[in-house]
Formats: structure tokens, C-alpha cells, sequence
């Protein structure tokens, strides 16, 4: 067997795998011997149907299997020995393949053609991208600062129920107005208001004291058996009268804006005043936004280095390989006529990331990595480091399972090797950043997009 490289343009060759009789035969033997102990020819027991009819009955698909195996093993091996950087894979090579005759040739020439991934250089100082800085507003932060307190209020435990109170209750199983010995019991059970949808029996509970007792019935005061039954428990009779026993009464008031607030929303930082209070809320405010516009960014930079960067494809060639890789759901006229707008800039970009990583691996994350990340997306403002062993192993747990989802695993994956690429790219391409307010970006944003809509 003889192997043969030629050029057949920028970024493309042709490589030819001539094969002779030696050099499948004994594979072709091996084949049709196991053929022979399978076949179930009428008149002949397993394993004794004559050679000759096995040839004749098979030979042409055991020449076929050998064949295909050889070729394509040493097509391989040639790519990995010779170190070629390809993009997609080798397709025949339909300018110099010529139809091979099974039955009559045993020496038979197969042509490839491959396409090399061009030299690339990317040049950041050589790139410009205007993008924005969102500033929050006076009246922005104020919203936030009122969101932080309607969602971190302060819990108080008045005297008396008021309709919207969370309670804690003892429950004894009641009959005829007294409990019943030996009945269902239930401490520690905590109720909202809210829960209780009869009129009646949220009269009763308002303006009772903690400490107050008095006998209810739970089917009818939350108009559901399957609550009761969730609420109680499935051992409970759910249409039983209960004594209850108010413990206490929780309510959620509106917090001050003091130092004990402040180190609620922002532990061990200092907060002491409401000046540095706003100020913090501010920074978080543009790290949200940051955050929520990156993808944006991150697009933008894509486009620019798109059209910075420069070199050719083969063209022709990735035709070709987009319909085989499409499986028969795309056709050559429909690549064709697409081909500039629908796949020219993935292709790409996708061979200047692969330069961009190539040339700086640390943006090749680690399990480790992706582990963090995925408890971040679950746990998010977890402090991993200073947790616990046996927490870390059970939040590790529970990292694993999540990453067990194949198509989960790689949206991650995507994820997290995009914010990687876009913080580099941000590090390292110039961006003209413009100050504006939340509500001017989206303007923005939406004039930008009014043309690509209007195109269509």
C-alpha cells in the first residue's frame, strides 16, 4: 500500500491510498471463514457449506468490508502521523476518483480530498468596537434598594394575629370539642394567612393572642384535602376536627435602613452609612448589567474579528462538506444559495476561536472549573472554599448529578467556554464603552436590530 499527498489549492490537497491484493487478502480470508461458520445454506450443516459458495455467495461484501477498513484505518493513521490540521473531514475526491470494479480489480487507487486549516493571526490592536457602559439611575438604584427590603424584611412577633402573619401552631386531633386521647398530634407546624381560604376560620385566628387555643377544622378552613394532607401529613384524618394552640406569630415588616440592614445584603464589607450603602448597590447594579449584555458584547466581537481577520477558504470544498454533515436535511442548491449568509461567519469564527484557544490554553477550562460554574448557576453567591468537607462533598454530589444530562452537560460546557473567550477578548480588543442609562441601551438596542428585521 502507497500513500501520496498533492496540492490541490490554498488550503486544500489530494491524497491518494493505492491498495494492492497483499494488502486486504488476508482480512478478505479471515471474513469469509467466519461467514462460512454463520451461513445456513439449505443441504449443508452450520460450518460445512463449501468455500466455494461462500466466495461466490459473499465474497464481493467481504472484499468490500476489508477494503473500506484498510482504507479508512490508514487514511487516519497518515492524518495523525503527519500532523494535518484539518477542517471537517476527508471527503472523496471526486476530480481524480475514478469507479473502482470489486470483482475484477485487486488493485484499486482511492483519492481524498481534505481541506488544511489556514494560518491564522489575529491581530487585537487591529480591532474597534463601540459597545456601552450602563449606568443605573437615581431612580433605578432606588427600586433596587426597595426590592432588597420588601425581600429581606424584618421578622417581628407581635402579640396579637394580623391577616398576614405566618403562624406556629401545636395541632391535636379533636372530637366533640375536646382532644382525643392517643389522637394525631403535630408540633413546629407553620402556616400562612394566606393559606386559609374559608372567611369563617380566618375570622377566628385575627386578633388572637400567642398562646391562644381553640378547635378548627382543616378541610374546611383550607378548603382542600390534598392540603391537609401535605400540610398534616398522610397519617393525619384529614376531615377530623384539630385543637390548635397559637405559639407564635410571625410578621414581616419593613426593615430601617441602619447598619444591621446593611449587613444583611452586604456581610463583613463595612456598609455604614447609607452613601456607601447606594454606592455598593450601584456597583452590583452595574455588574448585573454587565453580565446581562455580555452575550451582546460578545457577538459584536465576533463580527469584528470576523471581518479583521483574514484569510481564504476553500470554498468549494466546505459546500460540499456542509450538505454530507448535514445529513440529507440540507441540499447543494440550498447551500449554495445560502452559503454566504448562513454559514460563512460560523465557519470563521469558528476557526479563529480555535486559533485564539490553541494559542492561549488557559482558556481551556477544567473540571474543576465547570464543577464550580454549574454550583454558581445552582447556588449562586456560594462561597465553596470555605465550606465544610462533608459539604463540599455533598454539594460535589450534586454538581455530578447535574452533569450527568449529556445535553445539559454540554449547554454548560458552551456556557462557560463563551464567558471565558468573551472576558479574554474584552482583555485584549479595543472597545470604545459609552456611558448611557438601562433604559437608552434598549432603545439602542432595538434601533440596531430594526434593519435586520426590516430585511427579511
Amino acid at each position: 500500500m502507497n500513500i501520496t499527498q498533492n496540492t490541490k489549492g490554498e488550503n486544500l490537497i489530494s491524497i491518494k491510498i493505492s491498495v494492492e491484493k497483499a494488502d486486504y487478502q488476508e482480512n478478505v480470508e479471515k471474513t469469509l471463514k467466519q461467514m462460512r461458520q454463520r451461513a445456513n445454506v439449505p443441504g449443508f450443516r452450520p460450518g460445512m457449506v463449501p468455500m466455494g459458495m461462500i466466495k461466490k455467495m459473499y465474497g464481493a461484501s467481504a472484499k468490500m468490508e476489508a477494503m473500506n477498513t484498510l482504507v479508512s484505518d490508514n487514511l487516519n493513521k497518515y492524518i495523525v502521523d503527519n500532523k494535518l490540521n484539518l477542517i471537517g473531514y476527508p471527503m472523496s475526491d471526486l476530480d481524480n476518483q475514478t469507479p473502482n470494479d470489486l470483482e475484477k480489480q485487486d488493485d484499486m487507487d482511492f483519492y481524498f480530498e481534505a481541506a488544511l486549516r489556514p494560518e491564522i493571526n489575529v491581530d487585537y490592536t487591529n480591532t474597534m468596537v463601540d459597545f456601552y457602559h450602563i449606568i443605573p439611575e437615581e431612580e433605578d438604584i432606588q427600586r433596587a434598594i426597595d426590592d432588597l427590603m420588601e425581600r429581606n424584611p424584618d421578622a417581628t412577633h407581635p402579640e396579637t394575629v394580623g391577616e398576614n402573619d405566618r403562624l406556629e401552631l401545636k395541632v391535636r386531633e379533636a372530637e366533640d370539642g375536646k382532644e382525643v386521647e392517643d389522637g394525631f398530634q403535630k408540633d413546629g407546624l407553620f402556616i400562612h394567612m394566606d393559606q386559609i381560604k374559608d372567611k369563617e376560620t380566618r375570622e377566628m385566628f385575627i386578633g388572637k393572642e400567642v398562646g391562644a387555643e381553640f378547635i378548627i377544622n382543616f378541610a374546611k378552613a383550607f378548603d382542600s384535602e390534598e392540603a391537609v394532607e401535605k400540610m398534616l401529613g398522610k397519617e393525619a384524618p384529614v376531615d377530623s376536627d384539630y385543637n390548635i394552640i397559637i405559639d407564635d406569630a410571625i410578621r414581616d415588616e419593613k426593615p430601617e435602613l441602619n447598619e444591621d440592614f446593611f449587613e444583611k445584603i452586604f456581610p463583613k464589607q463595612e456598609v455604614k452609612d447609607l452613601d456607601t450603602f447606594k454606592a455598593k448597590v450601584k456597583g452590583e447594579m452595574e455588574k448585573q448589567f454587565e453580565a446581562e449584555t455580555d452575550p451582546i458584547l460578545f457577538n459584536k466581537m465576533i463580527d469584528e474579528l470576523v471581518a479583521a481577520v483574514k484569510f481564504d477558504l476553500p470554498d468549494a470544498f466546505m459546500k460540499r462538506w456542509i450538505v454530507e454533515n448535514s445529513q440529507g436535511k440540507v441540499s447543494t442548491e440550498e447551500v449554495e444559495k445560502n452559503y454566504e449568509a448562513d454559514y460563512v461567519k460560523g465557519i470563521r469564527w469558528q476557526l479563529i476561536e480555535d486559533s485564539i484557544v490553541t494559542a492561549n490554553p488557559e482558556l481551556i477550562f477544567t473540571e474543576e472549573e465547570l464543577k464550580n460554574f454549574v454550583l454558581r448557576q445552582i447556588f449562586p453567591g456560594i462561597d465553596y472554599a470555605s465550606l465544610e468537607d462533608d459539604m463540599k462533598t455533598n454539594l460535589d454530589k450534586i454538581a455530578a448529578n447535574y452533569l450527568k444530562d449529556g445535553k445539559q452537560n454540554e449547554q454548560l460546557k458552551n456556557q462557560l467556554a463563551d464567558i471565558k473567550m468573551t472576558q479574554f477578548l474584552k482583555s485584549k480588543m479595543n472597545i470604545n464603552f459609552a456611558e448611557t442609562n438601562y433604559k437608552d441601551f434598549m432603545k439602542k438596542l432595538e434601533e440596531e436590530r430594526q434593519p435586520k428585521i426590516n430585511s427579511k
